[in-house]
């Protein structure tokens, strides 16, 4: 099984790009892949649970989260510094697991392929 990882770095919805890679993880899942996401920088604020994302006309990502595990999606992590450099590591319950900088280095040394790092 072919394992890919997923980072979102940019915020949720300054454009399309976090909901495209939610799209293609999804998509990865449904060929059995072994697919995780990483929330890291910016992409933080979109585990957000309130996001009114009605006002904008753009899908929900904190929906599009809980919807995950049905596509067998249940590996979720966030960088640690990320959350605590924007004061959220008490804010609110994760639906990812935080991890600091040296656990995100052995897992992208372990993937196939990570998707999602450029601009």
């Amino acid at each position: 099984m072919k394992k890919l990882l997923f980072i979102i770095s940019k915020p949720p919805y300054a454009n399309k790009r976090n909901a495209e890679l939610f799209d293609a993880a999804l998509v990865a899942a449904a060929f059995d892949c072994e697919v995780s996401l990483l929330f890291r920088d910016e992409g933080v604020w979109s585990l957000l649970p309130e996001q009114l994302t009605h006002t904008i006309g753009q899908r929900s990502i904190a929906k599009m989260l809980l919807g995950l595990s049905d596509h067998d999606i249940d590996k979720l992590y966030v960088c640690r510094e990320s959350l605590q450099r924007r004061g959220l590591q008490d804010t609110f319950e994760l639906p990812a697991t935080p991890i600091g900088f040296a656990a995100q280095q052995q897992l992208i040394a372990s993937q196939a392929a990570v998707i999602g790092t450029g601009p």
